[in-house]
């Protein structure tokens, strides 16, 4: 029977843990300045809202940040987590039924726990006194115990309900230790912008983008160490340089030298396997620009995506204004006015084509080789 130590620990797909968690170590103090908060019994400041495109690992930090919040908090005041995805809520009780815990369902009797979850969901906009009241149950389960809520994929969330939860976290957090935390790609941003909760603007916003080249390396030869597989730094330098420093193909890579590693018995890794590897890595590779390229184009934004790609060429951050320019550019002259030129750059952003890093100004490719790709 095989071991799980024996098999690859290179895992690339959807919100899988890595098997070194390389080049978070900013975004881990941030979230732990936080969690401290919470196991001293302090509500946050404000709500944190994390977003990048897909395959940077997000996913992957919101795991690693519940399990730190599960080993945090007291004896006495242990931190609850509770983690959902928009497609599991299809009403404010819903929503309720996460946020509110076993043990408080279990104080009511079945016809009472209906009830008051109906009379939620008719009444979730108005505030009303049923809705309080579960307000007020939350408030004091949060003040025996703090509760983390995490969202993942919270841009494709419905606006009503994201609108109530922002609120509800607004009103619990100036009493009790409770965090929000909406991850989602960088459509995120502008979906946030739309549910009519201004305060929004001020969570604490955290950017997950590409890892530097030190932290893609160390995500590639820690593992493959601790299986005993070498690889020098010359023979990994073209490795670090192809992966684009971007998580998911960074584990593309991984899994790729690990399998050759054990399918010709090696201990060390050369350049020769390395070329092998980029042709494996590759075909996956195509697939993905393929899928990637067939949404811009079914989307009509092929032609545009194009044309700042163009731009992107030689450069790897632009202004939003030069940006808009070359979106202007671009477009139809019956198009060519300022709503139609936001209304592109946020469908860009929403297909991860191009991003906004938190607090730069600036917009970057989402994945550089899929420019290169889209313009081949």
């Amino acid at each position: 029977m095989t071991s799980i130590k024996d098999l690859n620990p290179f895992r690339p797909g959807n919100g899988q843990s890595p098997p070194y968690l390389a080049g978070r170590e900013n975004e881990q103090g941030r979230l732990k300045k936080i969690l401290a908060e919470l196991s001293a019994g302090r509500p946050p400041a404000a709500d944190t809202v994390m977003y990048g495109p897909r395959g940077m690992g997000k996913t992957v930090l919101l795991h690693w940040f519940e399990n730190e919040a599960k080993k945090g908090g007291t004896k006495d005041n242990p931190i609850r987590t509770s983690w959902t995805t928009p497609n599991k809520l299809t009403s404010p009780a819903d929503l309720w039924s996460y946020l509110l815990s076993q043990d408080w369902k279990k104080r009511l009797k079945p016809n009472q726990w209906i009830a008051k979850f109906a009379l939620l969901s008719a009444t979730w906009e108005s505030r009303s006194a049923a809705n309080q009241a579960l307000v007020s149950a939350l408030t004091n389960e949060c003040k025996k115990s703090p509760l983390i809520f995490l969202m993942d994929e919270a841009h494709t969330m419905d606006a009503g309900l994201c609108n109530g939860l922002l609120n509800l976290s607004q009103e619990i957090r100036n009493e009790v230790p409770f965090l929000l935390v909406l991850a989602g790609t960088p459509g995120l941003r502008h979906f946030l912008s739309t549910v009519n909760a201004s305060f929004v603007e001020r969570s604490n916003k955290i950017g997950i983008g590409r890892l530097d080249a030190q932290s893609t390396a160390d995500a590639i030869v820690k593992p493959l160490n601790e299986h005993g597989i070498k690889i020098d730094d010359s023979t990994l330098a073209p490795v670090v340089e192809d992966s684009q420093h971007y998580p998911y193909f960074i584990q593309l890579w991984g899994e790729a030298l690990w399998d050759l590693a054990k399918e010709k018995e090696l201990q060390t890794l050369t350049s020769q396997e390395v070329t092998t590897a980029k042709t494996r890595v590759e075909g996956v590779r195509l697939g993905f620009y393929g899928e990637r390229r067939l949404r811009l184009k079914d989307d009509g934004l092929l032609k545009v995506a194009t044309d700042c790609a163009a731009i992107f060429e030689g450069q790897s951050r632009f202004k939003e204004a030069d940006l808009e320019k070359a979106i202007k550019d671009s477009l139809p002259d019956n198009q060519s006015d300022e709503p139609h030129e936001s209304q592109v750059l946020r469908d860009l952003a929403r297909h991860e084509f191009i991003w906004n890093p938190p607090g730069t100004g600036l917009y970057e490719p989402g994945i550089p080789s899929l420019m290169t790709y889209i313009l081949d």
